[in-house]
């Protein structure tokens, strides 16, 4: 029986999976005169297998043709200066136009489309905060309330050891990273056995928390976070995170993506060998890692390993699970991020927008960042980076960066320009330290970014102005 598998990094970091000071800006919001969570199932509701059509609409508008070239050559140039790829999928969105583009392989001998769905990571986090804030908007819990408090009656909240589990810390600690509770996937041991055991719940990845808890209001990037916070919505709501977010946020907006573990690979006696033929249409991009734990060198992780793809993707939604679950395209994920941040979209209302733009914090800090670059500021599971132009305008953009387990994902909002472009990517696209293999102008940056500055920078010229 396997032991370990690679996990999820999320957020751009390296750890065997994924992933901050306290904001005081609150949403004016009105309480709910109860609070009392609806009835909650001791166990998470079984998976199963969802089929999802991923295809790319055609009722767009589309982008100049020169600027389309401009893209293009943008994400080719950034892409072939990566040493180590796979394949990469990107798309740009302006209001009701799109650009999609897609290049390298999702499998040996699968092209990589615009339509292949991948892992988006971490950037999953931020259907996690918007939902958080919806709830809240909505009365059930306030950012102020404390986890001992929201979760008393959930029937696991007894088994979190209270040493370790600090039940002072508040929704706001939570969303911002500043709870210092401990991070549960330092216990590589624990994550190992995740994905082998034929029964789960989310609660299970909080009692994997080693050590004790810090006082809170130190940033401290943590997926304990997020799987808290998780648990509170699913408790609250009486229904799985998969179903929370296709009612608020997929139907709505119509968004093609599944959550996992719940719209996953049933978790059965041959999972091992499951090779997720019916798990989505197109089959998901295979991860593409170093390949040392059962080779050597960089490769398609599922051929080298000694399991098959419904194994790995059901064991990494459920140590993803609340953080970096979500599988979507590109397309998808760039209306995502106008629809959430952008003054014209419709994922959240007026008064929660800005309660989350104003989230963010310079004494947060996020761990991609990199150096000799503009620091980024974090918030409520939102990073806002600062894109400087080659003739030094300032572009300034909200999203949040994803990366672990084989795959890569950046998403950025530019209020100055109201464009949004989604990147992913089946490797942990990066350049590799070292003078000559970065890429062109963009020589302290990741892929993503550099891609993103590009693409920026093209949008800005051809409009002859930045928009206010």
């Amino acid at each position: 029986m396997l032991t370990m598998v690679p996990g999820a990094g999320c957020g751009g970091t390296q750890a065997t999976i994924a992933m901050p000071e306290v904001s005081h800006s609150k949403l004016e919001l009105q309480p709910s005169p109860t609070k009392i969570p609806k009835d909650f199932p001791l166990n998470q509701p079984v998976s199963h297998a969802t089929q999802i059509g991923f295809v790319t609409p055609t009722h767009y508008e589309t982008f100049p043709n020169d600027l389309q070239s401009t893209f293009k050559s943008a994400v080719d140039h950034e892409f072939s200066a990566a040493p180590e790829k796979a394949g990469i999928s990107v798309a740009v969105y302006a209001n009701h136009t799109l650009w999609t583009y897609a290049t390298g392989e999702a499998n040996v001998t699968v092209e990589m489309t615009a339509d292949t769905p991948m892992f988006i990571s971490s950037t999953s986090k931020t259907f996690l905060s918007a939902l958080i804030l919806k709830q809240i908007e909505s009365g059930l819990y306030d950012l102020t309330d404390q986890l001992g408090t929201v979760l008393a009656n959930h029937p696991d909240f007894p088994s979190f050891a209270p040493d370790k589990i600090n039940p002072a810390v508040t929704i706001q600690e939570l969303l911002t990273m500043s709870s210092g509770l401990p991070d549960y996937s330092k216990n590589t041991e624990g994550i190992g056995k995740t994905f082998s055991q034929p029964s789960w719940k989310p609660s299970d990845k909080i009692n994997l928390v080693q050590s004790e808890y810090i006082e809170p209001g130190s940033f401290k990037y943590n997926d304990t976070n997020p799987a808290l916070l998780g648990l509170i919505a699913e408790f609250y709501a009486g229904q799985s995170l998969a179903d929370l977010y296709r009612q608020a946020f997929y139907a709505p907006l119509g968004i093609q993506a599944i959550t996992l573990p719940e719209e996953g690979i049933p978790w059965h006696q041959d999972i091992f060998a499951d090779k997720a033929e019916q798990f989505t249409e197109p089959t998901i991009a295979f991860p593409y890692a170093d390949l040392s734990r059962w080779s050597s060198g960089f490769g398609n992780m599922i051929l080298a390993a000694p399991f098959e793809l419904g194994y790995y993707i059901t064991g990494q939604g459920r140590i993803r699970w609340a953080c970096c679950e979500i599988v979507s395209t590109p397309e998808s994920i760039a209306r995502w991020a106008y629809d959430l941040y952008s003054s014209n979209g419709s994922a959240i209302s007026k008064s929660t927008r800005t309660a989350l733009i104003n989230s963010v914090s310079p004494n947060r800090v996020p761990p991609w960042n990199r150096p000799r670059t503009v620091p980024e500021e974090y918030g409520y599971f939102v990073a806002k980076k600062t894109f400087r132009l080659p003739n030094d305008t300032l572009i300034t953009a909200y999203g949040h960066r994803g990366s672990g387990g084989g795959y890569s994902s950046w998403m950025h909002y530019s209020p100055e320009l109201d464009l949004s472009i989604s990147i992913l990517a089946n490797s942990d696209l990066k350049y590799k330290l070292g003078g000559e293999t970065f890429a062109g102008t963009c020589r302290f940056e990741n892929p993503g970014n550099c891609i993103s500055l590009s693409i920026f920078e093209a949008y800005s010229n051809i409009q002859g102005t930045v928009v206010p």
